[in-house]
């Protein structure tokens, strides 16, 4: 796939409370036209090393949103050959893969509010890759995809046995990218740098208190996906908050595992 190729953008979460409703509701939605929900947990009960489920089949136009539970999880777009690699890594000239920071919580899978989230617009059918760049989390199995086939040589479990070989587990360099997800990855603060997923294209950071589901709807204005709920004036703090964003996720990395 070329590098302009898009796949997705990723539009703005917030801190918010999870309910049933709103993930059904946003789930209708798709039936009838407007935008549908598909939710990811980041880590599984008990602190298992996984993306449940691992494989999402959305439409264009659909969200993913990621869903962080305990431990310090990350969300860092791949390639289907080098699994716990970032994307932009392969593809040098890549500027827009998404990137949800670390995200450090205690949060349980049965809690419903103070959820950190991360949500990714999908664009076309192509197929997303991405892992979890904490410790050796990646090589543990905690990959996943959107839209991977179900047979055939490219699907989750195949990306899994490679992933168990990888010899490294690499987070990118800099903030948050894609967006920014709900409450602040490693205590960086609301804002970091924003760009789309495949090909996808930038978008505004923001701290909105959407509700849960990705019922927060987005538009998307020359290219650039808009919360409809935003807060506009932290776009412009976007640039001056990643670089202190990536210090202290670090820090953070090492504490939260």
């Amino acid at each position: 796939m070329s590098a302009s190729a898009t796949a997705a953008s990723v539009i703005a979460a917030s801190e918010s409370t999870v309910s049933a409703a709103a993930a059904a509701t946003g789930a209708a939605g798709g039936a009838a036209g407007m935008v549908a929900t598909h939710v990811v947990q980041v880590g599984g009960a008990n602190g298992s090393l996984i993306f449940s489920p691992s494989n999402v089949i959305a439409e264009p136009g659909d969200l993913v949103q990621f869903q962080f539970n305990a431990k310090n999880h990350s969300l860092v777009q791949s390639t289907f050959d080098n699994p716990c690699i970032p994307i932009q890594m392969m593809i040098p000239n890549k500027t827009d893969a998404f990137f949800s920071g670390f995200m450090p919580t205690n949060r349980t899978i049965t809690q419903t509010t103070n959820v950190l989230t991360y949500t990714v617009r999908v664009t076309n059918k192509a197929p997303m890759w991405y892992y979890c760049s904490q410790g050796k989390h990646c090589q543990a199995g905690m990959v996943g995809a959107i839209n991977a086939a179900t047979s055939g040589n490219k699907t989750v479990a195949a990306f899994k046995e490679i992933a168990a070989k990888a010899s490294e587990n690499i987070t990118p360099s800099g903030g948050q990218a894609g967006g920014n997800g709900e409450g602040a990855p490693a205590a960086s603060g609301a804002a970091s740098s924003a760009a789309g997923g495949e090909g996808g294209a930038a978008a505004t950071a923001t701290e909105s208190g959407a509700g849960a589901g990705g019922a927060q709807a987005s538009a998307t204005t020359t290219g650039v996906a808009l919360s409809t709920g935003a807060a506009g004036s932290l776009f412009h703090d976007v640039a001056a908050r990643s670089a202190l964003g990536l210090g202290l996720g670090a820090f953070a990395a090492f504490f939260v595992l």
